[in-house]
């Protein structure tokens, strides 16, 4: 794992860096480029190579120190660490001072693309092999597992690793520069935090309900203490990364994509999920026809289920919180985070609903063929429970959204958010519908070539035909939205002019606002000559909004406003 990450975050920064150094200058796109760009590239894709060798090295042979089984002593694996090691440090060394000196003497170097490549591959890279050797040193603490030499070799170096570029991050590269960084390792503490704190959740559950634990998920004398220690390992990354740093940063857009998709989203998937688990499991015991005998049986996956939906709540509830800590009103942020609320919910009623229509055609048809856990009313069962999990959270985030359109119509339907809502929800159900159809013609030519056309072909249609039923449903509503916001979009269109001029002070506020409240595109030409007088975007709206030309021209003077109309044609 560690080594297929360290290679997808080589290749990747190397074609990210690539594609920069082929669209922009050297020197940050000011002027002639100079080959700052492509010497930059090769130096900290070397550097990071090196950086890989020297510690790899330097890791092997001191997990020789510390491991007491001569065992390991082996020639092929010792000569390997020696050579990483006495020739990747020097070279290591040389290339990070010289790297030093240019970041000493230019400005510019530390907010290039390709410092910002290196400090953060190298730290992300650091950070998880140090993390899997916390574990390891961990579980011995805890008497788990054996004492590992590797484990603490690897805990010393790759941690002093991460520390040294932890420390050059904050003290060289500008804020702006540090966000993925950041994030990158926030997500990576909040995802082994939240296996540690589910494991940790089941294992309780086990102690209080004993039984209804799996013994795939929890195994081991100590199930506590083993989910106890993946969670240590987890959450003092997430508070270093995300509490004492992330969360301090600029609202910019990738910031807002880790709290919305990393949290947010992922946490309310989650936990619909793993809800949809429970939920199943308790209608199938007491209404449909359960696979064992015993409840013990029955309910083995009942306490993982249970904690992971427990803990897929308290991520949502908490990115919820700190979205919501913006304030201001109602924001794109807010819309987003509303719409991907209402997409999930969507998708598991959507999933719901399709599940009622195959158990239907299994019910009309009948099956071919009996196999335990299949039957209809278990799968009329696991619809249901798509239905109650998730058209709540379709619903309620689905009228607010609608709340917001019929209180601010305008604003809402022109949002972007919304526009791309619904044309990737368009998308998506068009691509899912054609191959959904492409299967139930080709099964049904199938039969027909084959001579047994009958009630077994319509079983093995019924996935295909709900989708496409399900689909067209979603289709059909969300394409009365789409007329509806055109209908609103029409009507603006023709209010108030198409392009506005205005000429006075310079006002990015005025502006943005005029183009918001108008629809029309904005220009502003500011005067030369000094002046004592200011901008009212309320009185500039409100002396366009209504005006019946195009083209306007809107001069700030020391008698206030005045509004040219413009024929051009």
């Amino acid at each position: 794992m560690i080594g297929s990450l360290v290679v997808l975050v080589f290749v990747g920064g190397i074609v990210a860096v690539a594609m920069k150094i082929a669209g922009r200058s050297g020197n940050g796109g000011s002027g002639p480029s100079d080959g700052a760009g492509l010497r930059r590239f090769f130096q900290y894709v070397f550097l990071y190579g090196l950086l890989i060798v020297a510690a790899s090295g330097l890791t092997g042979l001191i997990a020789r120190i510390f491991d007491t089984d001569l065992v390991r002593m082996d020639g092929a694996g010792l000569a390997r660490s020696v050579t990483f090691t006495v020739i990747g440090i020097p070279l290591y060394v040389a290339v990070a001072w010289w790297s030093r000196g240019r970041l000493a003497g230019d400005p510019g170097e530390a907010r290039s693309l390709g410092w910002a490549f290196y400090v953060t591959a190298a730290a992300i890279t650091a950070l998880i092999p140090a993390m899997v050797s916390g574990w390891g040193v961990l579980s011995w603490v805890f008497g788990h597992e054996r004492w590992d030499g590797g484990a603490g070799a690897g805990l010393v170096v790759w941690g002093g690793v991460w520390a040294a570029h932890w420390i050059a991050d904050r003290r060289v590269t500008p804020p702006g520069r540090s966000h993925l960084h950041l994030l990158a390792g926030s997500i990576i503490g909040l995802s082994v935090a939240s296996v540690g704190l589910a494991r940790l959740l089941i294992a309780i559950l086990e102690v209080i309900l004993p039984g209804l634990a799996p013994d795939l998920v929890i195994s081991g004398p100590a199930p506590i203490t083993r989910a106890l220690v993946v969670f240590l390992v987890g959450s003092p990354v997430w508070v270093w990364y995300w509490l004492a740093s992330g969360s301090r940063l600029e609202r910019t857009g990738l910031w807002r994509a880790y709290v919305l998709l990393a949290g947010v989203g992922g946490g309310l998937a989650t936990a619909i999920v793993s809800a949809s688990v429970v939920v199943f499991d308790v209608l199938v015991w007491f209404i449909g026809r359960p696979t064992a005998s015993t409840a013990i049986g029955h309910f083995d996956a009942l306490a993982a289920a249970a904690a992971t939906a427990a803990t897929g709540l308290l991520l949502w509830w908490y990115h919820r919180t700190v979205l919501r800590s913006e304030g201001g009103g109602r924001t794109e942020a807010g819309r987003v985070y509303e719409y991907l609320m209402a997409a999930i919910g969507l998708l598991a009623a959507a999933s719901g609903l399709t599940t009622v229509l195959v158990a239907l055609i299994e019910a009309l048809v009948g099956s071919g063929f009996a196999e335990e856990g299949t039957a209809p009313v278990n799968t009329l069962l696991a619809a249901v429970t798509l239905l109650i999990v998730g058209g709540p959270v379709w619903w309620v985030f689905w009228r607010r959204i609608q709340r917001a359109t019929a209180a601010e119509a305008v604003e809402e339907v022109t949002s972007p958010t919304r526009r791309v809502y619904l044309f990737v929800l368009f998308g998506l159900v068009g691509l899912v519908a054609i191959i959904s159809l492409l299967v139930a013609v080709f099964i049904v030519f199938e039969a027909i070539f084959e001579t047994r056309l009958g009630a077994e072909t319509v079983r093995s249609m019924r996935v295909a035909l709900g989708i496409l039923v399900t689909g067209g449903a979603m289709a059909a509503y969300h394409w009365s939205v789409y007329k509806a916001d055109r209908l609103v979009v029409g009507i603006r269109e023709h209010r108030g002019p198409s392009n506005v001029v205005l000429v006075g002070p310079a006002d990015d506020t005025v502006v943005a606002a005029v183009a918001s409240g108008t629809g029309a595109r904005v220009q502003l030409w500011r005067r030369a000559e000094e002046m004592a007088e200011v901008w009212s975007a309320t009185d500039v709206v409100e002396a366009v909004r209504d005006s019946e030309w195009d083209d306007l021209v809107v001069i700030l003077g020391s008698e206030g406003l005045s509004t040219i109309p413009i024929d051009r044609s």
